[in-house]
């Protein structure tokens, strides 16, 4: 990424921050100075491990360990015994918040060796200190993350996070929401797959985190145990496949036994608050295309396009009829029309995140449309957003 300039600090400067931009540059960084300025810029090779003496840079050298995270090779800091008289034994803190995030740590008492690896979804502690938590929010740039009690940066930058955001570009987001059997879910598929953007299948997470649930042995009731496994899921959608940690499972989410796990974790609050992060997590570049009930209302209101799409009820349930039978499933019309009926209310009046278009999102109606043609529509839409 990059370039990233900072100004109020250059070449001539005394403070430990140019040492700092001295050991990137050792990284692999390319770095350059002016008087009163530095800019960095992410090497198109990667960065590499570093052994490094880091008594001139006690304090900034903790980001360090979070750029060993994306470097090829061991990285070791030394002559850092300062850091466990900081706020919280810093030592201590980075080696378990780094291993949270799948590197193997060593730790001595002045020093930190860390081997980084597959980058792992975490929720980050921040033990009140503001360096831990500014340290680790550049973690995000390679796996979703969360900050507890980010406002700890208050104590020496409290606009620290807003400012991140400034010099951040979110990936764009096109959100599809509407009613059971209107077809969102194969026409975002398609859109996402011609525009090769990532693909969120936001109603089948619940599932998902059931099914690890039972997998993993945790009882669908049991909070906190299944709210961490919600937050860690390793889930991919593709067009037509939803695997989970590698593993096929659009059949064996949808069986009875995992329909009544799913409606049971999604009445954990703890569950829909780490699934809500999920699903934000999703989104990475190059963008994505996410469908569900509430896309463009809650999970992304600042989506680039958002898509209400329906279609009348008894076109829904003849979809919906069509699908059963076809995988040999037993079906009765009427039942499924009742049934659809029934859940368009409840979706609508429900007092979290109902069903319903926002004023901003544009109405796509398909009943009378084949998938070719509301996929097409989706697509001219995309073309003409301004993003």
């Amino acid at each position: 990424g990059g370039p990233l300039r900072v100004e109020g600090v250059g070449r001539d400067s005394i403070q430990g921050d140019v040492k700092f931009a001295e050991a990137l540059a050792q990284m692999g960084a390319r770095i350059e100075m002016g008087p009163n300025w530095m800019e960095a810029q992410a090497p198109a090779e990667g960065l590499v491990a570093v052994d490094l003496d880091c008594n001139h840079i006690p304090d900034a050298a903790m980001t360090l360990a979070t750029a060993a995270l994306f470097a090829q090779g061991t990285t070791t800091l030394r002559n850092i015994a300062s850091w466990r008289v900081k706020e919280t034994d810093r030592i201590v803190a980075m080696a378990t918040e780094l291993r949270k995030l799948g590197a193997t740590v060593e730790e001595g008492e002045d020093f930190i060796r860390i081997t980084p690896a597959s980058l792992q979804p975490a929720a980050i502690d921040t033990y009140d200190d503001h360096r831990v938590a500014m340290c680790f929010s550049l973690a995000a740039f390679g796996t979703p993350l969360r900050i507890n009690d980010p406002k700890c940066v208050g104590k020496t930058f409290p606009d620290y996070f807003e400012r991140l955001a400034e010099v951040t570009k979110a990936a764009p987001v096109i959100a599809i929401d509407g009613p059971s059997a209107s077809g969102k879910g194969t026409v975002a598929a398609r859109v996402a797959a011609a525009l090769k953007f990532s693909y969120l299948d936001s109603g089948a997470l619940y599932r998902l985190t059931a099914l690890a649930a039972q997998q993993a042995g945790v009882d669908w009731i049991d909070e906190p145990g299944v709210a961490a496994i919600a937050l860690a899921l390793d889930v991919e959608f593709s067009e037509t496949d939803i695997r989970l940690d590698g593993q096929l499972v659009g059949d064996a989410i949808r069986t009875e036994d995992i329909s009544a796990g799913a409606s049971k974790v999604a009445a954990l609050p703890a569950v829909r608050d780490a699934l809500l992060f999920r699903q934000r997590a999703f989104n990475t570049a190059p963008g994505l295309v996410g469908d569900g009930r509430d896309m463009g209302s809650v999970i992304f209101p600042k989506a680039v396009l958002k898509v209400f799409l329906t279609a009348s009820a008894e076109v829904r349930a003849e979809r919906r009829y069509k699908q059963l039978i076809e995988k040999g499933l037993s079906a009765n019309l009427p039942d499924l029309l009742q049934d659809l009926k029934q859940r368009d209310e409840r979706d609508s009046q429900r007092s979290v995140a109902p069903l319903r278009q926002e004023p901003d999102a544009r109405l796509l109606d398909t009943t009378a449309l084949t998938i070719e043609q509301a996929v097409n529509q989706v697509l001219m839409w995309v073309r003409e957003a301004n993003w």
